[in-house]
């Protein structure tokens, strides 16, 4: 929906792509409510693999095209393009994991999750700031300032990435994540005054309500992600033999 909202009114075919896309995944939310059975849900993950594989295709084939300029106007960031196929390349990830039974939290993996949503966090604070009008200088303050701070997150869960690689969470990390939490109760309840200011119409931006819900509700589901790997997490800071078969 977001992808077609800023699409140029000349981009016919992306247009009809995009409404295409929205229709399989409608099906799919509805087709989710009847699964009865594990064999069903097995095949059911198959057939959504197979529709996040696809509309990934599309969101990057739709990026190149901005990034040589065959697309002009329109209000599709080229990094909102990057951020959301990124986010379909992660849900395939996780279907992936769910097929292979391969659900739990190994080290690396409660690292990487930190990564990829601090990653996410940093670029909706940097939409959010492009699309707030300029004349609302208090929340476009907020925001690159939040932004600025997820980005030092960002890094510093980077430089955990390398150095706690098949080894074990230290005292460090659980400092570092209690940080993460705390940052991202801020941004949650930054995210949902800014949705009840639009909802309002009480904030001058281009910011469309939905939008502004959908932002707010992936910062919960990171504070959920955070509070399973703070309660769960535990198990993992037990020493692990490091075998040198990374991927370089």
């Amino acid at each position: 929906m977001f992808i077609k909202l800023g699409l140029p009114c000349d981009q016919t075919e992306l247009i009809r792509e995009a409404d295409q896309f929205y229709a399989v995944f409608s099906d799919l939310e509805k087709k989710a409510c009847h699964v009865e059975s594990d064999n069903d849900f097995l095949c059911f993950v198959d057939l959504v693999m197979t529709a996040v594989k696809n509309i990934f295709c599309f969101k990057r084939h739709l990026l190149h095209l901005l990034i040589e300029c065959k697309i002009r106007g329109g209000g599709n960031y080229p990094l909102l393009i990057d951020h959301i196929s990124r986010e379909a390349m992660y849900f395939h990830k996780i279907l992936q994991k769910v097929k292979d039974g391969e659900m739990q939290y190994p080290v690396d993996s409660i690292v990487s999750e930190n990564v990829f949503w601090l990653r996410i966090m940093g670029d909706h604070l940097k939409f959010i700031r492009g699309l707030l009008d300029p004349s609302e200088r208090d929340l476009v303050d907020t925001a690159h300032t939040l932004s600025d701070k997820f980005d030092q997150l960002q890094l510093h869960a980077r430089d955990f990435d390398s150095m706690l690689w098949h080894f074990r969470i230290n005292n460090d990390f659980w400092r570092f994540e209690k940080d993460v939490t705390t940052s991202m109760m801020e941004l949650r309840d930054f995210k949902t005054t800014a949705e009840e200011l639009i909802k309002q119409c009480a904030v001058v931006s281009l910011i469309p309500p939905l939008l502004a819900d959908h932002v707010r509700r992936e910062a919960e589901h990171f504070l959920e992600i955070l509070d399973a790997i703070q309660s769960e997490g535990m198990e993992c800071n037990q020493p692990q033999i490091c075998h040198c078969d990374h991927e370089f």
